[in-house]
């Protein structure tokens, strides 16, 4: 089963704009996401794009500012989040995520709100993390199954490999997966007995940003293979294909969910703020 992450996204799309459009004839305003964009790389500015004409379709107020933004600024909008370029250091990119008001958190970069996923009480899920989770929704493939909380029942002793451990994906999709009942491994692109523990796994995780990382002897009979490698797949597709009973593309799996999933994050703090207000 190849998932395809393009549909799904699309179909999230549909029911998001109905929610929009309720929620503008309530409130006579847009649901408004503010884009911190720290660097002119390339990449990032192809991201940037991606999500500003995601917005646009949604209904949802897009405005990008650069890295010189105050905090008085973060009063109009629903959500803010920080587009992170590559290379950029680790101790600074916390310390200005942290500068972002956790209730408008939208992509989960706070440390308040990383930790209270670690709790088990997720104020939000990072966007990527989402993906993922509509990812596994598809592949198990059970109609019951409409909420992350169905997914407890489906991930109850599965064995879980995560390769890569960023703040952004690796690490938050570990505690999250962990508790909902996974048996959960972390690894980095240096851990040992990388291809000993993925054969093992039922559930397969890569993003580490290496091309074809992963090949078809990594992986187990079956196993639901999820490539969140980035501009090129980790997997190697055309190999992995054949041994994994479900598995997505590069592009077309996590990435176009990611966008939406970061959409549906505004819109809940939308609504949130507007009951707070009222």
């Amino acid at each position: 089963m190849i998932i395809d992450g393009r549909q799904l996204a699309r179909d999230r799309e549909a029911v998001l704009r109905n929610k929009v459009l309720r929620f503008i004839r309530l409130n006579r305003r847009k649901p408004s996401l503010l884009a911190i964009e720290l660097s002119a790389d390339p990449g990032s500015r192809l991201y940037l794009k991606l999500k500003k004409a995601a917005a646009e379709r949604i209904g949802i107020r897009f405005q990008i500012s650069d890295f010189r933004f105050q905090i008085s600024d973060f009063s109009n909008f629903d959500g803010i989040f920080i587009q992170h370029p590559p290379g950029y250091d680790k101790q600074k990119w916390q310390e200005l995520a942290d500068q972002i008001p956790p209730e408008k958190d939208v992509d989960c970069l706070t440390s308040e709100n990383l930790n209270l996923i670690k709790r088990g009480k997720p104020r939000f899920l990072p966007a990527t993390v989402k993906a993922v989770g509509y990812c596994l929704l598809s592949a198990f493939n059970n109609e019951t199954m409409k909420q992350f909380n169905n997914l407890q029942t489906f991930l109850e002793e599965k064995v879980v490999v995560i390769l890569g451990r960023s703040p952004i994906l690796g690490l938050p999709l570990y505690h999250w997966l962990k508790n909902l009942g996974a048996n959960v491994t972390l690894l980095h692109s240096q851990s040992k007995n990388i291809k000993q523990k993925t054969k093992n796994a039922d559930i397969l995780i890569s993003s580490v940003g290496k091309p074809k990382i992963i090949t078809g002897d990594m992986v187990k009979k079956g196993a639901v293979a999820i490539d969140c490698g980035s501009p090129i797949g980790d997997i190697d597709f055309d190999s992995v294909k054949y041994k994994a009973g479900a598995i997505t593309p590069v592009p077309g799996g996590p990435g176009p969910l990611t966008v939406v999933s970061l959409m549906e994050n505004v819109v809940e703090s939308a609504y949130h703020a507007d009951r707070e207000g009222s």
